[in-house]
């Protein structure tokens, strides 16, 4: 998979002799280049990989997908915010669509990685649910641009970005319908789509209204939402009180 830490909050690094302001204080820091980009000899930089280009221009499509829409944007707009060239675009994607899926597959991958270090076969399905959802949202709070890839660009974009939207949200249906186990009786085999889709609707309203800084305000919300059918209304209730206590607790460490 390929890994995008530039986008992660809070590095900060050697920027690439030459490119574009725009992307140097696109976060109000400057980005930190892969590991491995650069090798110090005195003070000179070797040149930069292929593989560190790739990753910039995931990097320009998330932020130009977020501002525009997928649409609406270019490989022109995407080498731009990227800061190389069209040339550079064309030797690792064979078209826009492609670099769309990448982008997608990048999205994917960390959101599973935040999501499997919350989660363990020590806790039972309802905890999991709670730990998994506020890492989830956690996740798509401090990459907003993914997640709006995610979620909003990749279906209606078709292709294989939507193919791996639609894979990582049957993963997630597979997880949440163990739910049936824990009910007390017998729901409708659909409830677990029906939940997924009503929480992800919350979740995409509110990135596209670009208030993805307070998503884990909604946690409880989303919590609730997908534990209710299964669980009832008090023990949802009660595991969104959990979720809400956990929330005010990390905002304090």
């Amino acid at each position: 998979m390929i890994n995008v830490s530039v986008l992660t909050d809070g590095e900060r690094g050697i920027t690439p002799e030459g490119r574009s302001n725009a992307l140097l204080t696109r976060y109000g820091r400057v980005l930190k280049p892969p590991p491995g980009v650069y090798n110090r000899v005195s003070e000179a930089m070797e040149p930069v990989t292929s593989h560190s280009e790739r990753e910039w221009i995931l990097v320009g499509m998330a932020e130009r997908c977020a501002a525009r829409g997928y649409e609406a944007t270019s490989v022109d707009d995407v080498c731009e915010a990227a800061g190389v060239s069209r040339a550079s675009f064309d030797d690792l994607f064979p078209d826009q669509a492609e670099c769309l899926a990448a982008t997608v597959e990048a999205a994917i991958a960390q959101a599973q990685r935040a999501v499997g270090a919350a989660i363990s076969p020590q806790q039972s399905w309802p905890a999991n649910l709670r730990d998994g959802a506020a890492a989830l949202l956690g996740f798509f709070a401090a990459r907003p641009t993914l997640a709006h890839v995610l979620l909003i660009e990749a279906q209606p974009a078709g292709g294989r970005a939507a193919v791996l939207a639609e894979s990582a949200r049957a993963e997630l249906l597979v997880l949440l319908e163990r739910g049936h186990e824990h009910a007390a009786e017998e729901i409708p085999a659909s409830a677990a789509r029906g939940a997924l889709a009503g929480a992800e609707s919350l979740i995409a309203r509110q990135l596209a209204a670009g208030d993805a800084a307070n998503l884990a305000a909604i946690t409880p919300d989303v919590v609730y939402m997908l534990a209710v059918p299964f669980l009832g209304v008090g023990e949802a209730q009660r595991l969104t009180v959990g979720a809400n206590r956990r929330r005010h607790l990390r905002a304090v460490a």
